[in-house]
């Protein structure tokens, strides 16, 4: 009896921690929050940074470092939402999202120019020099969005100025 439980409690360890391995969502899951830098991401040549690879390139762990770096941990095949800020499962929710310091402190992650160079880097075979600050403006896509969030925030800031005179007006 005794085998059959330890069995037991081993199996269901390894279950949660597979379970637990897994912290990516995948790039659809920042669509509904992030659409238009979901948007950007899906015509850029990090969302088919597998696809450029040859058949035998497809099978070399040397080109799937950079060009799907989290497909045998997390099971995401291209260089996602996730590969650069970090697995959401515990930032995703809109209640952490909107407060930027808790994002930070579970998961998100601001990637840096060394976070880039980790793949973009000199040994890389056929990549022209990377120029961090031009590549940047290439992949832009939190402006549309910044702008937007913006422009509700000021929208909102002078609908409650508004409200504000009206109430004093009021008394």
């Amino acid at each position: 009896m005794r085998p059959l439980v330890s069995r037991t409690i081993l199996a269901t360890w390894l279950l949660a921690g597979a379970a637990f391995g897994h912290d990516f969502l995948g790039a659809e899951s920042c669509e509904a929050c992030h659409p238009d830098a979901w948007a950007a991401w899906q015509l850029s040549a990090h969302a088919r940074s597998r696809e450029v690879l040859s058949a035998q390139q497809q099978h070399d762990a040397r080109c799937l470092m950079c060009h799907s770096p989290n497909e045998a941990d997390q099971r995401v095949s291209e260089v996602s939402c996730e590969t650069c800020h970090g697995g959401g499962q515990y930032y995703s929710a809109r209640y952490v999202m909107r407060d930027k310091e808790l994002a930070r402190l579970t998961g998100l992650v601001d990637p840096t120019e060394k976070s880039c160079r980790a793949c973009h880097d000199a040994s890389s075979p056929s990549l022209r020099p990377f120029d961090f600050k031009e590549k940047l403006k290439v992949m832009d896509h939190w402006s549309a969005e910044r702008k937007k969030r913006e422009q509700r925030e000021q929208k909102s800031q002078g609908g409650s100025a508004a409200e504000s005179t009206e109430a004093l007006v009021d008394r």
